[in-house]
């Protein structure tokens, strides 16, 4: 089982916590300490040192010679919360301030024979019982005493429970620890705010992608309001079900329409034939149904055709051989193709040029098929005794062509879907016999492989008109 972003969070989240708490433990812990002890044995030393000083000028060859010590020590011992030992150069303690052991019992007889002041050359100081006078580890900081010949008549020795300094290092660790707490409490924010605006709406589109992936498009379970890039994902997301389920119903739309399309003259051709078959038609009458039938057969020939011709060019639309050529020669050639079919239905094509003329840039054999394409959906939609308006001008670095006819109009609710495969509004099929229902698909991949526009404009019952772009030819 996979674990979810939010205990992977949560993880990370506790790690975070644990990792810092043994920071403070074992690091900042161990620092101040070391730094509170840094500082207790300058103070201490400066303290002996005064006190070495006070002694040494005063003693004429030994400390001996001192008969009230209390005297040097400026009371600065009960401040420091330390105690004085002094003692001679035979190392017997002389004096010393400590009321809580029994040192102070018998001063004169104490003989402190691991004594070596060499050990304190370097540091000043040493943690120990100091050789076992003390039951606990305490902080020992020495200073000599010199005479005036600055010969060595005895040392001072200041002492602190370290106790008390792990004391003081724990009153400021504590500090940090409640710090550390605050800190943790407040991340929470942090943690509720990644769960509630990251992780419950993550989770409902992974739900939504789910359901969707099952095909389930309708689904309305995704509700995420951020105004973030998860609430893009999310529309987007949204955006995408609607366009699959709204392909879902074309896709339907287009196997019920191209079925209609292969059914209709399939229907014709087998209805016809077996009709010369079983002599329901007389066989001096077969040539002008066989005729029917072979129109039938060109039609379903046209419908795959141009299937394939869709099926064949690549994502990026047909593929193009761009030539110079003028627009004014394809429109004069094209019409003529359809002069037969305007003179049947009585429509009088006009045919509009501008008075400068430019060549264009671009494939002449698929521009000549569009032109095609639109003029013929012209003829079938326009009402007879009508006319259709072929029109070019100049604009820009562009040339227009626009296609117009006074025909049947479009509905307004098609106008966006005409560009598909196969579709057909429902007042053109009464019309539309023999097309296909690909042209204008056709027409737009064609223009779209320009890079260039074509749009529409209609109105039910007054007309149609289509305009498209290219481009001029620039030497």
């Amino acid at each position: 089982m996979k674990n979810s972003i939010l205990t992977k969070f949560f993880i990370g989240y506790f790690s975070f916590a644990v990792l810092g708490f043994l920071l403070i433990s074992y690091w900042s812990t161990n620092l101040i300490y070391n730094h509170l002890l840094g500082e207790k044995v300058n103070e201490l030393y400066k303290y002996s040192a005064i006190v070495a000083d006070n002694i040494g000028a005063v003693a004429e060859s030994s400390v001996e010679d001192i008969d009230n010590f209390k005297l040097f020590l400026n009371d600065f011992n009960d401040v420091l919360n330390c105690d004085i030992l002094i003692l001679n150069v035979e190392n017997e303690l002389i004096f010393s301030t400590d009321q809580t052991t029994a040192v102070n019992e018998n001063t004169s007889n104490i003989v402190i024979k691991d004594f070596n002041p060499d050990e304190y050359a370097k540091e000043h100081y040493k943690i120990n019982k100091f050789y076992n006078i003390y039951n606990t580890d305490t902080l020992s900081v020495l200073h000599a005493i010199n005479d005036d010949d600055n010969t060595v008549i005895g040392y001072v020795v200041s002492h602190m429970p370290t106790s008390l300094i792990k004391q003081s290092s724990y009153n400021v660790t504590f500090i940090f620890y409640l710090t550390y707490a605050i800190i943790l409490a407040l991340s929470l924010i942090i943690f509720f705010n990644f769960m509630w605006v990251i992780y419950m709406p993550l989770k409902q589109i992974r739900l939504a992608a789910m359901e969707y992936a099952k095909g389930n498009f309708e689904y309305e379970g995704l509700k995420v309001a951020n105004d973030d890039e998860i609430g893009d994902v999310a529309s987007s997301l949204k955006y995408m079900s609607k366009q699959l389920n709204n392909s879902r119903a074309y896709q339907k739309e287009f196997i019920s329409n191209i079925s209609h399309d292969f059914r209709s003259p399939l229907t014709s051709i087998k209805g016809y034939l077996e009709a010369m078959m079983d002599g329901t038609i007389p066989p001096e009458e077969h040539n002008k149904y066989l005729s029917i039938v072979l129109s039938e057969a060109n039609r379903l020939e046209k419908l795959t055709t141009g299937l394939r011709e869709l099926n064949s060019w690549n994502s990026t639309g047909p593929e193009l051989i761009l030539e110079e050529f003028n627009m004014e020669n394809v429109i004069a050639s094209t019409v003529e193709t359809f002069q037969g079919s305007c003179e049947k239905k009585h429509i009088e094509l006009i045919i509009q040029f501008p008075s400068k003329h430019y060549n264009v840039y671009a494939d002449k054999g698929k521009i000549e098929q569009v032109l095609y394409n639109l003029l013929d959906n012209a003829i079938k939609f326009s009402n007879p005794s009508s006319k259709i308006i072929i029109k070019l001008y100049n604009k820009g670095d562009k040339q227009y062509c626009s296609v117009k006819d006074f025909g049947i109009g479009i509905p307004n609710g098609s106008i966006d879907k005409i560009w598909q495969r196969f579709y057909k509004t429902d007042i053109s099929r009464g019309r539309d016999k023999t097309g296909s229902g690909i042209g204008l698909a056709i027409v737009k991949e064609i223009i779209m492989a320009h890079n260039e526009t074509i749009d529409v404009i209609s109105t039910e019952g007054v007309g149609t008109e289509f305009v498209f772009s290219l481009k001029k030819f620039k030497k």
